[in-house]
C-alpha cells in the first residue's frame, strides 16, 4: 500500500491500558457481509456501550436461525426473507427480558449507516432492506441507507482494490465512492477534520488473552491470536472514540495479508476524524464444514449461543474491548 511507509508499526502481544489510550465513552462498529452481520449483531447485543454501527452488505440480527442453509437462502440470496425484520424485532424483545443482551431502547437515540450496492448478487438487496426495516423498528432516527449506486459485494473505496462492479478478492473496490469515511461521518457528525497526516501506529492485540479456560481443544475459538490496533498521532495527544472495524469472509489475515486494514479507507478516515479504530480477526477452520472462509459467526458454527452475550466471538471481543477501555460495561 502507498502509505505503508508513513505508518509505524509497534508489535506488542497483551492488550493495550486505556490510560495509553486516552479513550472516550463511545464506542461504534462496522463491518461487511459476515462482518456486517458480526457487527450488527455486536451492536444489537452490547447496547448499552455501542452507540453507532456501520453496516456493508448484511442483514438482520439472527436472520439465519441458527441454520446454514437459511443463512445462505433466506440471508444472502434473499428467498422469503420478506418479513425477517419483524422475527428479528420480536427475538430481540424476547432476549432482552431474558437479559442475554442489553436493552433495546438503548438504540433509539444511536447513529447507523447502511449500505447496499445495486449490483450486490451475494448479499442481496432485499436482505439490507429488511434490516434496514428492523432498525426502524426498534426506533433508530439516525438512520441512513445509501442503495443506489453500481457496486457489486465489495467494499466501496476511493480508488483501492478491484472492480467495483465486480465480486472478487480482495472483496475491497475501487468504486470513486469512500465507505469507511462517509458511513464514520455518519456516526460521528461533529468530528471534523483533525489532523490527515498519517503517521499513527498499528499495534497488535492480543485475542488469544480474552480466551476462557474452556476455550480449548474442539472448543478453540476460531479467532487468530492478535487483533490490530491503530492509533492515529492525533490521538496520543487528544481523547479519541474506538471504532471497531470486523473484515468480511476472506477478508482475514489468512486470505489477503493486511489489505483490510490497509486498504478498506479507515485508517485514512480514522486519521481525518481523530478515531482509534480496532481491527479484530477471525480464522479459518480447517474443516470445510465450519468455517472456511475466515467468516464471523452470524449462523451458529461457534455455538447455538453465538447470537447473545454468552455466545464465544462475542464474549471475547467484548473483553477485549472493555480492556481496551478500563471500565466495568456489565
Amino acid at each position: 500500500m502507498k502509505y505503508i511507509s508513513l505508518i509505524i508499526f509497534t508489535l506488542l502481544q497483551y492488550g493495550f491500558a486505556s490510560n495509553n489510550l486516552n479513550l472516550g465513552k463511545n464506542v461504534t462498529v462496522s463491518g461487511i457481509s459476515s462482518g456486517g452481520y458480526f457487527a450488527h449483531q455486536f451492536h444489537i447485543i452490547n447496547s448499552g456501550f455501542v452507540n453507532g454501527a456501520a453496516i456493508f452488505a448484511a442483514g438482520p440480527f439472527y436472520c439465519a436461525r441458527g441454520n446454514a442453509i437459511t443463512a445462505m437462502k433466506t440471508c444472502m440470496e434473499g428467498k422469503l426473507v420478506s418479513g425477517t425484520s419483524l422475527f428479528s424485532y420480536q427475538y430481540i424483545n424476547t432476549l432482552q427480558f431474558s437479559g442475554l443482551i442489553d436493552p433495546a431502547f438503548n438504540l433509539k437515540d444511536d447513529k447507523v449507516f447502511l449500505f447496499s450496492g445495486l449490483l450486490d448478487k451475494v448479499v442481496h438487496q432485499e436482505v439490507t432492506n429488511e434490516l434496514n426495516s428492523l432498525y426502524e423498528l426498534l426506533g433508530v432516527k439516525e438512520l441512513k441507507y445509501v442503495k443506489d449506486l453500481q457496486v457489486a459485494h465489495t467494499l466501496p473505496t476511493l480508488d483501492q482494490g478491484g472492480e467495483c462492479t465486480k465480486s472478487q478478492t480482495p472483496f475491497i473496490g475501487n468504486c470513486n465512492y469512500n465507505g469507511a469515511l462517509e458511513s464514520l461521518r455518519t456516526l460521528y457528525p461533529d468530528r471534523r477534520k483533525e489532523n490527515n497526516v498519517l503517521g499513527g501506529t498499528l499495534t497488535k492485540v492480543s485475542q488469544r488473552k480474552y480466551f476462557s479456560s474452556f476455550d480449548i481443544g474442539l472448543y478453540r475459538p476460531l479467532l487468530m491470536e492478535d487483533a490490530y490496533l491503530y492509533i492515529p498521532k492525533y490521538c496520543k495527544d487528544h481523547q479519541c472514540e474506538l471504532h471497531i472495524a470486523f473484515h468480511g469472509c476472506k477478508q482475514s489475515l489468512d486470505d489477503i495479508g493486511t489489505d483490510y486494514i490497509d486498504k478498506s479507507g479507515f485508517i485514512e478516515a480514522s486519521e481525518e476524524l481523530g478515531l482509534i479504530v480496532l481491527f479484530p480477526q477471525a480464522k479459518k477452520s480447517l474443516s470445510d464444514f465450519q468455517n472456511p472462509n475466515s467468516c464471523w459467526d452470524w449462523w451458529g458454527y461457534s455455538g447455538m449461543d453465538y447470537s447473545v452475550r454468552t455466545g464465544q466471538q462475542v464474549r471475547i471481543i467484548t473483553d477485549m474491548v472493555k480492556d481496551l477501555l478500563n471500565k466495568n460495561m456489565q
